[in-house]
């Protein structure tokens, strides 16, 4: 924003220069000639400045019309620069959500054979009690023998690359 102010304010500057220029000889030729006929021969003079200032105008159009061909290639390069970057991320996002789903999937199997060891924990302290009967013991003893199976099962289902 600052840039353009300062392109603006350029451009005012040269304008009233140039005004200032015109104005100052045109009244410098008033003063100069009394008569209208050496007036008239003296600003026939200037056709050639007048020739000379077009011509600088055309460069300067043709010079703005290059610096704004660099800087549309720049600002291509720049978007295909935010593409590739924003790919990239995309790309780190979806690797990222994966790993996260990996964890979400291990953190579930943790639980699931820590619940289980409770359950095996209890029913080692039914059979090792003194304060249960037979029946409870064998009952306890059938369901710890479930849960592991159920464990080994669970293991069996792991592949390697999960156990790593």
């Amino acid at each position: 924003m600052e840039k353009i102010v300062k392109k603006i304010n350029f451009l005012i500057i040269a304008i009233i220069f140039v005004f200032i220029i015109w104005i100052s000889s045109g009244l410098t030729i008033y003063h100069l000639l009394d008569n209208w006929s050496d007036r008239g021969t003296m600003g026939d003079m200037f056709g050639a400045v007048n020739a000379l200032f077009s011509g600088l105008a055309f460069a300067t159009l043709l010079y703005t019309l290059q610096l704004q061909r660099e800087e549309i290639k720049l600002n291509r390069t720049e978007i295909t620069l935010n593409r590739n970057e924003l790919s990239k991320s995309v790309k780190a996002q979806q690797e990222s959500q994966e790993v996260l789903k990996q964890q979400v999937a291990q953190t579930h199997l943790t639980a699931q054979l820590n619940a289980m060891n409770t359950v095996i924990n209890y029913y080692n302290n039914q059979i090792e009690s003194n304060k249960s009967s037979k029946d409870t013991i064998d009952k306890a003893r059938t369901k710890r023998k479930l849960m592991i199976q159920k464990i080994d099962d669970l293991i069996d289902e792991l592949e390697d690359l999960d156990v790593e």
